[in-house]
């Protein structure tokens, strides 16, 4: 029970105790609103409301209660719809009247149409009475009126032209009084299945989808408008255009705000039986609660045309309960498709995509391979176009093979695009100590929950996008380009409705990240789904040794929109357009090296000392033991081969059962986490241009094999090294979670700059939204607070880095070929076992990471595996790069 007085709630009682639990003296005698409220915790439907979201008691929406006249507008059915040519709109609208008996004899209802710019649209408003010809119970339609008329050429409702216009309905007495009006924002649009496309307003849209749940890190699911225009903001921004509903209809004010800012809804059904997958469907029992929840959801949600599809909920099997709802709907809304994922594939049943036509008009599975849909589109002569309900679960460092998706999806005719699972890490804002965390399953003293997988979002809970977010909206951008020849380029608008002309087109020239041209191509005007061509006045730079140019063309509004300002970046694309290898080092002088002993056994024990001008160098039987720089040692420990990485969502769920499918509990049954090291002796070279050549092999021993790893150190007069390890991998090991080198630097070396792909991490399966340039950041800030702590912070196609001092001490990273990085103060041994951010605490040292390969990140916590070129296969590696200290001060 809870209490409220005039809207705040002032007391809350368990069980039946309301009598003994309030007082309810001092509210009485104030003269204030008193409202007791029961909120029953479980009923059976709680059977049919399992939904993988957390289970929260109370009432979550706004409840109220009004009153009317005895007679009184009781429902508007508004349908705003477009001719067979686009052109011509009809506007039929039925309007119920809710009266007793025949107390609406006599009734008029008038009817209003204003267009976006608020100018009506009518010569004179329409009207109707009731009256003995139309109320007769029997032969006529009872207290209901149905108006019709027809426009010219509306304006189209589409998520990207939401033009919606504003219906006025009054009703009036016998006398002409006016008891009420009511309004109802529409939009002229219309929606179809054809040829395995679905078609709205005759063109194959593309679902760039994500699927929502409403959660609030700090009212759970109490959400405000402030909220959800947040979320459809976020998603406009990042060229989202769609959304499914899981697995609930919303909040109506939700789909009034995506009639207004352009997203199209699939509307589900609140039906989900996880647990009872293939029983509740199927079992007449609750056949009635299917039915009455479908009802309710048409009857209150189908005057929004952001509504393309209705859903007929998630995971409850297939069966007549289904079948109940579909044709309810079709009869009483023959305008949606009815989207369904039980009609075409049962839970423990296997693959049926072909199978019931008649339960769902697309095809619309969950968590396909890419190979899965391209041979569907490639095989199949089933009519219905396939629509991913679910796809690409994006739990925690995630999003992985978007691209192959999209490239699939954009090149075989019936692939329509899908929905990601999902928007928003479910996490619940609380505190250990003073230390603010989001909680997950089990943090509350549960018994029953499903640990992080409620953290398996495109944003973190406060909204904020992860770099799987950034991805998708990389992959799924409305503009593509392609060079033609040097200055001249292909734009092709990818939209279906809207001119090119909405982005202002700007370019620029970058030599190893730094800006050295740019300009402006303007608004460009290419018609919906076309292309132009553009040249483009840049000069090629000359280009020094170790140099790169890019050029960079970008795509931002041109006026402010009601979910972004004027500038906001939609899409860009960048080329190399020149490239210089770096020239053969050059250096005069020499380098020395001495041998010193300690104890009786020579080669265990030898210490190999070469000195440069400015540096000190000394290996030891494991390799680099220490590196003095002007008599500062710039490394903390020796550089060592570095196979794992902590965990990911996706390589296996740390604290679940059931995992043994997973890369993780292989890699522990490999023993990757248990590593041994063995050493054979170093070599040292004089060599004739003065340098020293370090030599040395390593057997990397696991309890499933072992990997071969040649090291090879070129020490240079200039105090630069040049570093190459050979990595031989047999099958045994083959699929690691890394193949690389970490190097351990001192507490000082906090400044992080490279040139290569960024600002945010990146890896190889999810690298497309990296722009080539040079960043800076700090290591600190490479650290991204995975709700479950994971690895992170990766950067691909790196050509240089540079780490530094506050006092000017730098060392300085060039690579042949590009590799992959990471600065870190939290290495794999504290994230590892962590299960909360609360549990980190950083390191001083920074932990540098060179990678010749990493897994990808794939989607594989619920859903297909890292694809297989993605992963590291039996072979030869090698990493080659040249590291080389400065100071600043000495320059």
């Amino acid at each position: 029970y809870y209490l409220y007085c005039n809207g705040r709630e002032v007391g809350f009682a368990k069980d039946s105790r309301l009598p003994s639990e309030f007082d309810l003296t001092p509210y009485l005698r104030s003269g204030k609103n008193l409202i007791a409220m029961k909120v029953l915790r479980w009923s059976d439907t709680s059977y049919i409301e399992d939904q993988d979201q957390w289970w929260h008691a109370g009432i979550h929406r706004d409840v109220f209660l009004y009153s009317t006249q005895e007679t009184h507008i009781r429902d508007l059915f508004v349908r705003a719809e477009l001719d067979e040519n686009l052109t011509a709109g009809r506007l039929r609208t039925t309007v119920r009247l809710g009266g007793i008996n025949k107390s609406s004899l006599g009734h008029s209802v008038k009817i209003e149409l204003y267009s976006d710019s608020g100018r009506s649209l009518f010569s004179k408003p329409l009207i109707q009475t009731i009256d003995q010809s139309n109320f007769y119970a029997v032969t006529g339609t009872g207290n209901s009126l149905e108006f019709e008329c027809k426009l010219s050429r509306p304006k189209h409702w589409t998520a990207e032209t939401p033009v919606l216009y504003t219906l006025v309905v009054t009703l009036l007495d016998p006398d002409g009084n006016t008891i009420e009006c009511s309004s109802v924002r529409t939009g002229f649009r219309c929606v179809a299945v054809k040829d395995r496309e679905l078609l709205i307003n005759g063109q194959p849209v593309l679902i760039r989808g994500v699927n929502r749940h409403d959660h609030c890190d700090r009212t759970g699911k109490v959400l405000t408008e402030e909220l959800w225009r947040l979320d459809i903001e976020t998603m406009k921004r990042h060229n989202i255009n769609a959304v499914r509903t899981s697995h609930y209809p919303n909040d109506s004010r939700f789909y009034e705000l995506c009639d207004e800012y352009g997203l199209y809804v699939v509307d589900e059904c609140n039906i989900e039986a996880h647990h009872h997958y293939a029983q509740l469907g199927r079992d007449p029992f609750w056949g009635v609660a299917c039915l009455d929840r479908a009802i309710r959801m048409v009857e209150r949600d189908k005057n929004h045309p952001c509504i393309i599809m209705w859903s007929m909920g998630n995971e409850t099997g297939f069966g007549a309960n289904h079948m109940a709802m579909t044709a309810w709907i079709r009869e009483y809304d023959p305008s949606r498709p009815i989207h369904n994922e039980n009609a075409i594939c049962e839970q423990g049943v296997g693959q049926r995509w072909t199978e019931n036509l008649h339960g769902t008009d697309v095809i619309c599975p969950m968590y396909p391979r890419v190979d899965d849909i391209i041979r569907h589109a490639t095989d199949t002569d089933d009519p219905r176009p396939l629509i991913m309900c679910e796809y690409a679960h994006a739990m925690g460092n995630s999003g992985g093979n978007l691209k192959e998706y999209w490239e699939a999806i954009e090149k075989y005719h019936g692939l329509q695009g899908g929905f990601i699972w999902e928007w928003l890490d479910h996490g619940l804002l609380e505190k250990h100590g003073n230390i603010d965390y989001w909680a997950y399953g089990g943090d509350f003293g549960e018994w029953r929950h499903d640990l992080n997988f409620v953290c398996d979002g495109l944003c973190w809970p406060d909204r904020t996008p992860h770099s799987s977010l950034i991805e998708y909206k990389k992959i799924i951008e409305p503009v593509a380009v392609i060079q033609l020849s040097r200055n001249r380029f292909r734009i092709t608008n990818k939209n279906y409705f809207t001119n090119l002309n909405w982005l202002q087109c700007s370019w620029q020239v970058d030599v190893n990240g730094i800006k050295i041209q740019s300009g402006r191509a303007g608004r460009l005007q290419a018609d919906p789904q076309g292309s132009i061509e553009i040249e483009l006045p840049f000069s090629r730079p000359g280009l020094k040794s170790g140099q790169e140019a890019m050029l960079t063309i970008s795509f931002n509004l041109a006026t402010d929109l009601s979910w972004a300002p004027r500038g906001h970046r939609v899409a860009w694309a960048q080329f190399r357009i020149g490239r210089r290898k770096p020239a053969p080092l050059k250096f005069q002088g020499q380098c020395t090296l001495s041998n010193k002993n300690s104890g009786k056994r020579k080669t265990k024990s030898a210490k190999h000392v070469i000195e440069t001008p400015n540096s000190t160098l000394v290996f030891g039987n494991k390799g680099l033991e220490s590196w003095h720089f002007h008599g500062q040692q710039i490394i903390a420990d020796t550089p060592n081969v570095n196979l794992w990485r902590a965990p990911l969502d996706n390589d296996g769920i740390k604290g679940w059962g059931g995992q043994d499918g997973k890369s993780l509990s292989r890699w522990i049954g490999l023993g990757l986490d248990q590593l041994r090291f063995r050493f054979s002796g170093i070599k040292c070279r004089p060599q004739s241009d003065g340098t020293i050549a370090v030599q040395w092999n390593l057997e990397v021993i696991a309890r499933g094999g072992k990997v071969s790893v040649q090291n090879s150190y070129l020490i240079c007069p200039n105090d630069s090294v040049r570093v190459e390890h050979t990595f031989v991998l047999g099958s045994q090991l083959a699929d690691l979670p890394r193949l690389g080198i970490r190097w351990v630097l001192p507490a000082e070396f906090e400044q992080f700059e490279w040139y290569g792909l960024g600002p945010h991490e990146t890896y190889c399966d999810r690298k497309s939204s990296g722009l080539m340039s040079l960043h800076k950041s700090t290591v600190a800030d490479q650290y991204v607070p995975y709700i479950l702590p994971q690895d992170h912070g990766n950067h691909m196609d790196i050509r240089s880095l540079r780490i530094s001092t506050a006092s000017g001490l730098s060392l300085s990273i060039f690579t042949d070929e590009a590799i992959q990085a990471s600065a870190s103060h939290y290495p794999h041994e504290i994230l590892t076992p962590a299960y909360h951010t609360w549990e980190l605490t950083p390191r001083a040292e920074t932990f540098l990471c060179l990678d010749a390969a990493q897994r990808g990140v794939g989607g594989a916590s619920c859903g297909p595996d890292t694809l297989p070129k993605y992963r590291i296969q039996a072979g030869k590696y090698k990493l080659v790069y040249t590291i080389r200290p400065e100071f600043d001060q000495l320059k």
